[in-house]
């Protein structure tokens, strides 16, 4: 029962397992993240943060436990109907049809949902690709690929936004740019915020609460610089 004054969580998980074959890849898992939010999810290669991700978008179906999403059990649910209900994420690696523009890729989630066409101009402006809506995507550099991962993910109109390694692979000043995108996501289109990635100095920078796990069980949890200096962290990442 929440008790009176408090908020309810935008999204948690409450003893979730996954099992593939010979390997749990989530164990008992249980996490609470509160609207308006932006949560890190770190850990070491294999810890089960992809695999955390997908079963909250339903790509894989939870072998034990719940997930709630603004109080609604999404067991039942398809990708498309979380979706539908707010839920978007991002590829680690960024898909597209090489010969469809920018400007088609960004339109599929605002045409498919019934939105408003200024909606390409709103999102394209978030992500900084309206000088690009033309090109194709092959024409980007793999800051402009993100950006446009990112681009799609919005196109739905989440309320609550996964990022899958959004700052692998770019440079100081690119990254920073990356965490200007997610606060103004955050601050100006009211979007809570789920980021999993291996860059700890970034994760610092956007993440208020760090969340980290490994081999399918969350062994910490707070502000960062409590958790990095938590000796089971810095054991599961030394070995």
């Amino acid at each position: 029962m929440i008790a009176k004054g408090a908020s309810m969580p935008v999204l948690e998980l409450d003893n979730v397992d996954k099992v593939f074959p010979g390997v749990k890849a989530l164990n008992a898992v249980s996490l609470s993240i509160e609207k308006g939010e932006i949560r890190g999810l770190i850990g070491p290669n294999g810890s089960g943060k992809s695999t955390m991700i997908a079963t909250i978008m339903g790509r894989y179906k939870a072998d034990g436990g719940s997930i709630r999403f603004e109080g609604h059990d999404l067991a039942r649910l398809r990708i498309w109907d979380r979706v539908k209900k707010g839920l978007s994420s991002t590829n680690q690696t960024a898909t597209y049809v090489s010969d469809l523009t920018i400007r088609r890729h960004l339109s599929l989630g605002i045409m498919i949902n019934g939105f408003p066409k200024s909606d390409l101009d709103r999102v394209a402006g978030i992500v900084d690709l309206v000088d690009s809506l033309d090109e194709l995507p092959t024409a980007l550099s793999a800051m402009g690929a993100k950006k446009l991962e990112i681009g799609k993910a919005l196109s739905t109109r989440p309320s609550f936004l996964m990022l899958d390694e959004c700052f692998a692979g770019l440079s100081f000043e690119e990254g920073e740019e990356m965490v200007q995108i997610i606060k103004t996501v955050v601050a100006d289109h009211d979007v809570t915020v789920l980021i999993v990635d291996h860059n700890l100095g970034l994760v610092e920078k956007v993440a208020q609460i760090t969340t980290v796990i490994d081999r399918g069980t969350i062994i910490a949890e707070g502000p960062f610089q409590e958790i990095v200096g938590n000796p089971v962290v810095v054991e599961a990442y030394m070995g």
